[in-house]
C-alpha cells in the first residue's frame, strides 16, 4: 500500500526514458535538494560531492556544485534521481 501512495504523490514528476523519477534538476540548490529530499545527501556523497554540509550549499546550483567538483551535472542528475526513485517509489521505507 506505500508503494502506491508513493506513487501517487509523484505521479507528476516527469519520468526519463530509462523510467527514472525526475525529482531534481540541475538547476535547484543544493540545500534545497537536501532540505526536500534528505536522503539525496548518499547520493551526492556517492558522486563525490562532499559539499551537502558546506554553507555554500545554500547559494550553489547542482550543476554549479557539479563542475566545481569536475562532475558531469547529467551524471549527478542521473544518479540522484534513480536513487530517489528506488528509495520513494520502488523500495519505500527499506534503507538503500
Amino acid at each position: 500500500m506505500e508503494n502506491e501512495t508513493n506513487i501517487e504523490k509523484y505521479k507528476d514528476l516527469p519520468v526519463d526514458e530509462d523510467g527514472i523519477r525526475q525529482f531534481i534538476t540541475k538547476d535547484m540548490l543544493i540545500g534545497d535538494v537536501i532540505e526536500i529530499y534528505p536522503s539525496a545527501a548518499k547520493a551526492l556523497l556517492s558522486v563525490g560531492m562532499h559539499c551537502v554540509t558546506c554553507g555554500v550549499a545554500l547559494y550553489e546550483s547542482v550543476e554549479e556544485a557539479s563542475y566545481v567538483h569536475g562532475l558531469d551535472p547529467d551524471d549527478v542528475i542521473k544518479v540522484v534521481n534513480d536513487m530517489l526513485t528506488t528509495e520513494l517509489i520502488e523500495h519505500p521505507g527499506e534503507s538503500l
